[in-house]
């Protein structure tokens, strides 16, 4: 029998939390050291140039968590759904 869809691809759904965790943790690092320019005022052009970037990786990982997690789910339905029919 081939396999209509390739359930493999995505088997650890870890991944997609990993991934989510790291995005707020980007996130959050980027909000404490916003915290810390305020006491060293002296910091602040260093932070303007790197809170847009810093803020965008941190979204885009949580992003692409929530895009891996929906997948997964949507292969899991599929998957029920082949299974019904047999």
């Amino acid at each position: 029998m081939t396999e209509k869809y390739r359930f493999d691809l995505l088997t650890d759904t870890r991944t997609c939390y990993r991934y989510l965790q790291a995005g707020l943790g980007v996130i959050v690092l980027t909000t404490l050291i916003g915290l810390v320019v305020l006491v060293f005022p002296e910091l602040l052009p260093v932070y303007d140039v790197l809170v847009m970037p810093a803020l965008f990786v941190g979204l885009g990982l949580l992003l692409f968590g929530v895009g891996t997690h929906l997948h997964i789910m949507h292969l899991n339905v599929v998957r029920m759904m082949d299974e019904d029919q047999e």
